[in-house]
């Protein structure tokens, strides 16, 4: 029983020693954040986001964030991946109006007018499809109808019923609801848009640039093409 105790203490003072020797290597802890899960881009950092742990003062980045109050409202910068410690630039303000400008929403094809490509923040060009009020197929237009809008979020896809060209069943078509901010000159084309234009598209615009075109100045009708275009019987007479 003796030799057992003193073995027992023997082990206590070395296990002690060792606790010891570790935290002379490692250093104080202290806080930080952590993401639980990947975050995408602008999305509101929430409690449920981020775990608070304690790590090694030593092994925390200069630029790590200690003390972060998710009631802010703070949006993610850029994608965070899971794993990810939270710092100084990772998290920002969401994208706010300017004076003067107003927000509205649009239905979008998800296949043809945003593809999964665009993001809030991005500018994009919506273009617009016009069909002649007379019938005349040739006369339908194709025009820029407001260039660099800014993009202030996307919403989930929903599905809805759209009549055949015919008329005669209905089928089914994805949409996504994107919310733009824009004057209210523009968001007036917008809605107009919405409601007569046959096709709505967004054209994303490469980052850290802007388009160069003007808005209504840029239109193409399928005469234009037609006349560009030549003919079958063309073709066979070229020599």
């Amino acid at each position: 029983m003796a030799v057992a105790a003193l073995g027992a203490v023997g082990v206590f003072f070395l296990v002690l020693n060792y606790v010891a020797n570790i935290s002379s290597q490692v250093g104080p802890m202290t806080t930080a954040y952590r993401f639980v899960k990947a975050v995408p881009r602008l999305k509101v950092i929430s409690d449920g986001d981020l775990e608070q742990i304690q790590v090694p003062a030593r092994w925390v980045p200069d630029a790590a964030i200690q003390s972060f109050d998710t009631t802010r409202g703070l949006v993610a910068v850029e994608d965070v991946p899971q794993g990810a410690l939270l710092q100084q630039g990772m998290a920002g303000p969401p994208p706010e109006l300017q004076p003067g400008q107003r927000e509205i929403a649009i239905l979008i094809n998800a296949e043809t007018g945003v593809a999964g490509k665009i993001r809030p923040g991005d500018l994009v060009d919506i273009y617009a499809t016009f069909s002649d009020q007379n019938g005349n197929d040739k006369n339908t237009q194709a025009r820029v109808i407001v260039p660099n809008a800014p993009v202030l979020a996307i919403g989930q896809l929903q599905r809805t019923d759209a009549p055949n060209a015919d008329g005669t069943r209905y089928q089914q078509s994805e949409v996504v609801p994107v919310t733009f901010a824009l004057t209210v000159q523009d968001s007036l084309k917008v809605t107009y848009a919405e409601s007569y234009a046959t096709k709505v598209r967004l054209a994303l615009i490469a980052p850290g640039t802007r388009s160069t075109v003007t808005p209504g100045g840029d239109v193409l009708s399928k005469a234009q093409i037609f006349a560009a275009t030549p003919s079958p019987a063309a073709k066979k007479a070229k020599p």
